[in-house]
């Protein structure tokens, strides 16, 4: 009788951890998962990328004016006495660039 006893006992000391490493383990995930989605949301284009120029150096201040007006001429896009990075920004946001 004590052998079984013993073994009913191992057996639920074992579930029992398995449970607690389980339930880690899904903690763990849901962390790497949250920081992979803010790493996702933190993507250029959303916030500080049109901010400034500095910001936008890349796209806005990399090419010609003129490349970014013929897109937005494409675009029924109003470009005339518009900043370069108003303009960068709306194509963006269109999904042109």
């Amino acid at each position: 009788m004590r052998r079984r006893e013993f073994f009913r006992d191992a057996l639920d000391e074992s579930i029992r951890a398995a449970q607690k490493g389980f339930i880690s383990l899904q903690e763990t995930f849901t962390e790497v998962n949250d920081s992979v989605q803010d790493a996702l949301d933190d993507t250029p284009g959303k916030g500080d990328f049109f901010d400034s120029y500095e910001m936008s150096y890349s796209l806005t201040l990399a090419y010609p004016r003129e490349m970014f007006e013929q897109m937005a001429r494409d675009q029924d896009i109003p470009y005339e006495g518009v900043e370069t990075i108003d303009i960068a920004n709306e194509l963006y946001k269109r999904g042109v660039i």
